[in-house]
């Protein structure tokens, strides 16, 4: 994992952007009609095909990555959008990697490529997805969504509906589904689950997608309690996810953390998260003043200004340290 010394990478600390993706967030309401927004640089001309890869991406894999590019190929995608939807970051319990440090991963991997997009949405049914993604390009778009087989079998599930027949009808009005394997579950499994009588209806709308073995068994959840092997990162994860895993070791073993002078523990990415929650509070200031990754680094130390930092309660105290010490925004 991250070593002490080891050169630290400034893009994981703009505050800036940060800043704006949190801002982002906060202003989609969960409660208003169906809207989607687009986090990344729109594509012109707009897209006629587009792919919709929904899901929590903590943290993104080599499984989404494969998936967004063999989607995009067989049915000939103009774009795809790795899309985070608010209702169900709402509902969640949030664990291992922030909001804002997922959204900025997944726009770092997508600008690396022009067909890859960032969305979020305010709503987590597919078919009120759809009726946002619709209304975001104002015109009839031929929609996408990618998804797993555990996904489709719950897509299907009479019980998550009151009118299941109402409900999909509505749903394959907007869009096609496009289904990968996930571990076992592969294509036997998906001729099986549609040659049910319930599910023919929807047959002509739902295609299957076969991923490489080398990436179908891979799960985000897998990652999280196996991230600590730093060495077997990059077979797992895109190389700038892998890099901010290492070095803001999100996911990280109670065990594996630091001990101030006081003998308490220092999560390392917990200090990343309680700044930036503190920060914000005076974002204007922050934005101007302080040099996140330097602030970072003093935080995590076990002398006395560390403790100190770490235990600014507020963003007007931690404004105050700042002041007094040398984290301020480096000129120039």
């Amino acid at each position: 994992m991250y070593a002490a010394g080891q050169a630290m990478t400034p893009e994981f600390y703009d505050l800036s952007r940060l800043f704006a993706l949190r801002e982002r967030l906060q202003s989609l309401d969960s409660a208003a009609p169906p809207a989607a927004r687009l986090l990344s640089a729109p594509l012109h001309p707009p897209p006629q095909r587009l792919g919709v890869l929904c899901g929590s991406f903590n943290p993104l894999t080599l499984a989404h990555a494969t998936l967004a590019q063999s989607a995009c190929r067989a049915f000939h995608l103009d774009q795809l959008l790795y899309t985070v939807a608010k209702v169900t970051v709402d509902k969640e319990q949030v664990t291992g990697m922030g909001l804002e440090d997922r959204l900025f991963l997944l726009l770092l991997h997508a600008q690396q490529q022009p067909h890859l997009g960032v969305a979020l949405v305010n709503r987590g049914l597919y078919f009120e997805q759809a009726q946002a993604f619709q209304a975001l390009f104002d015109r009839q778009v031929g929609l996408f969504f990618i998804v797993g087989m555990d996904k489709l079998a719950q897509i299907l599930d009479a019980r998550y509906y009151q009118d299941r027949e109402t409900a999909l009808e509505q749903l394959f009005a907007l869009t096609s589904l496009v289904v990968a394997n996930r571990g076992a579950m592969a294509r036997r499994a998906f001729d099986e689950l549609l040659q049910r009588p319930d599910n023919q209806p929807y047959r002509d709308a739902i295609h299957f997608l076969p991923l490489p073995e080398s990436v179908a068994a891979l799960s985000s959840t897998g990652i999280r309690r196996t991230v600590s092997e730093a060495a077997h990162l990059s077979a797992h994860v895109p190389a700038e996810v892998a890099r901010f895993l290492a070095e803001a070791r999100p996911y990280a073993a109670p065990g594996s953390a630091t001990e101030d002078g006081q003998g308490d523990a220092i999560d390392a990415y917990a200090v990343r998260l309680a700044l930036f929650e503190r920060l914000a509070t005076v974002r204007d200031w922050a934005e101007r003043h302080v040099d996140f990754q330097q602030l970072l680094s003093q935080a995590r130390a076990s002398d006395p200004r560390g403790q100190a930092l770490r235990g600014a309660l507020t963003g007007h105290a931690l404004q105050a340290l700042i002041r007094d010490g040398p984290s301020r925004r480096r000129k120039g």
